[in-house]
Order: C-alpha cells, then structure tokens, then sequence
C-alpha cells in the first residue's frame, strides 16, 4: 500500500508542472535597445506607453527589459545587433547609419519632399507596404512602425536678412553638423561650414555664419534661438528611425501575438509623427511669441528649391540603376504618396494618453 501511495504522489509531482506550466512560446521577455536617453520624450511618452500596451494586451505573455542610452547597442551597431540577436527590439533603428545597406528606402530622404512628420511617417509605411525593393532592404528586420526625425530647417541669425526665397540664401554662410547639411548647402548656393554639433552655438554668438541648419523642434533645447530668430521651414533634410524587431525575435511570436503588434502599426506611426509636429509648433510658437520671422513655402515655391538639389535626386536615380532598380518608378510612388497623405492629420488611440503635448 505504501508503495502504490508513493507511485500515485510520483506521477502527481511528474505531470503538475505540464499541466500549470505557461507553454514556452507564449512567455517570453523582449530585449528593448535604444540609444536615446531614458528622459527624451519619444521615450517617455510614446515607447514606454507603447510596450506596456503590448504587455497588457498579450496579458503579459510579453514583457520587455530595457536598456537605455545605448548601454545596449549604440545607433550604427543598432541594425546589426538585431539580426545578430544581440537585441530583440530597437525603439529608433539607425538605418541612416547604415545608408549602403539602405539605398531605395534613402529616397525618402531627397531633400524638400514633405510638409509634416506625419505625412512623412504615412508616406514611408506605403512605401515600405508596397514597394519590393524597400522591403528587401529590411531583410531580417521586421519593421513594427515607421518614423523620421524632425526636419533640419534653416535658422538664420538675428542681425541677417531672413531667407524668404532661394536668392536671399546666396553667398550667406550656413553651418551644419552633418554631410547632408553640407551637400545642399553647396546646391543652393550658399558657403558650408562643416561644424560639430558642440560648436554651432559658439559659432553662432560669434556671428561667424548667418544661419544655421538645424531641427526645428529642439532648437530652444540646444539655444540656437539666442541668436537666431529666423526661420525658414523649408523641410529639408532628416534621418528615419523606424521601429523594428529581430526577424529571429518575431518568428517566435505566436500568431495571435504578430497580430497584436501589426493591429498597432499604424498607431505608433501616427504617434511618432504626431509627438515631433507637436514639439516643432510648440517650438515655433514660442518664437513666434517673441516676434520671430516664420517663413513657410508652398508647393509652388518649394519646387524651386527642390530643382535647385536636382544632383542629389540624379545621383540616387544613378546608384538605382547600378542596382538594377526603376528608381524612377520608387520616386513616382514617393510623389504619389506625398500628394495621398499632404495635409494629413493624425487620429489618437486611446493608449496615448493626455500629457504627451505641449
């Protein structure tokens, strides 16, 4: 009798983990790298939010651990690190960083193209959704949501005349902190100088440029609004930063799962954008609350400056046809899309919250 009591508590103790266990592809902890800051306000206010959401809505089958400030994988090591598998999950994938890697999707970043983050974020989905050569590119990634950062205005010093057309940027000599910045300052007739990011104030104060290309939105952070009080929105150049998972990663994820991440997509695309328009208006009206020259463009006006660039457009159309690629066809689409989605609002979700504007 004592043995087939010992026998019954055996296969009780044998067959209780199976029956209480969580099956293991349903539990699982993600692996978040970003290379901003915990504090920045995509962080705080749209990527925190975001995950929790998954967490609640997968009834916390997923959780995620963070790693913060780069501690993880810094913004050129960010594409790499998730088809390795060292991260699961990079908030702001540095694909500008890996621009070889990236050629088709880089038509997104031909200069003067878009109004909005918003209408650029809609406009790279589409492509990414539709576009063959764009999706083979993020081969191994799989992309979660699309964003580009703000876009790099120019800010022109107080005591200079404002840029309110092409002509008026002639011969003024811009600062910049970046190839691009550079690059269309030459095609738009004005004088380059090529300056770390650490000396445009210095520079400034010292009134050795007249303006400066800069983005809109952290243009008070980073006090470039002490001596410039100028702006020209011409929405020149930016980097994308989409959100993307380890292909790896995702092929782990129950279906039910991929679905809860696809059903939130466009969401997030829309948040991203909606955030970096918000903090570019808020930005301009403080300035403008001051007295500051705000100059819009419209699309008319803005064509001049995008002919004046046409090198860089002929140049992308080049490397596509050492490619074999139609980039003429991928920058129709680009066009197409941008006249879909000109003008274009964003819709909240609920999962946003009410603080997240200024």
């Amino acid at each position: 009798m004592k043995l087939l009591n010992w026998m019954k508590m055996a296969v009780v103790f044998t067959i209780a983990p199976l029956l209480f266990a969580v099956p293991a592809s349903a539990q699982m902890e993600i692996k978040v790298g970003s290379f901003e800051p915990e504090s920045h306000y995509l962080v705080q206010y749209v990527y925190i939010p975001y995950l929790e959401e998954i967490e609640r809505r997968t009834n916390g089958e997923l959780t995620f651990k963070w790693f913060h400030g780069g501690t993880l994988v810094k913004a050129p090591q960010t594409v790499d690190g998730l088809k390795s598998g060292l991260v699961d999950l990079v908030v702001t994938t540095g694909i500008f960083t890996q621009e070889s890697q990236f050629p088709a999707t880089h038509v997104m970043t031909l200069p003067f193209q878009f109004d909005s983050t918003v209408e650029a974020n809609h406009v790279f989905q589409k492509l990414y959704n539709t576009v063959p050569e764009v999706q083979a590119e993020f081969e191994g990634l799989a992309p979660l949501g699309y964003h580009v950062s703000d876009f790099f205005n120019l800010h022109i010093h107080k005591d200079v005349k404002p840029v309110e057309s092409l002509a008026d940027l002639q011969g003024l000599e811009i600062g910049g902190f970046s190839k691009s910045a550079v690059t269309y300052s030459e095609m738009l007739g004005a004088t380059p100088r090529n300056l770390p990011l650490a000396d445009i104030y210095v520079t400034l104060q010292r009134k050795a440029i007249d303006g400066v290309w800069f983005p809109t939105a952290p243009m008070i952070k980073w006090k470039v609004t002490d001596f410039a009080s100028n702006h020209s929105l011409v929405g020149g150049p930016f980097i994308m930063i989409p959100m993307t998972m380890s292909q790896q990663t995702w092929d782990k994820l129950s279906p039910e799962q991929q679905e809860i991440f696809r059903s939130m997509e466009n969401e997030l695309t829309n948040f991203t954008g909606a955030i970096v328009d918000n903090r570019r208006n808020s930005t301009l009206a403080k300035v403008r609350d001051r007295g500051d020259n705000i100059i819009t463009f419209d699309t008319e006006a803005k064509a001049e400056w995008v002919a004046a660039t046409k090198p860089a457009y002929d140049t992308w159309l080049a490397t596509m046809a050492d490619k074999g690629i139609d980039g003429e066809a991928i920058l129709a689409k680009v066009q197409e899309y941008t006249a879909e989605f000109k003008g274009m609002d964003y819709t909240s979700a609920e999962w946003w919250g009410n603080d997240w504007q200024e």
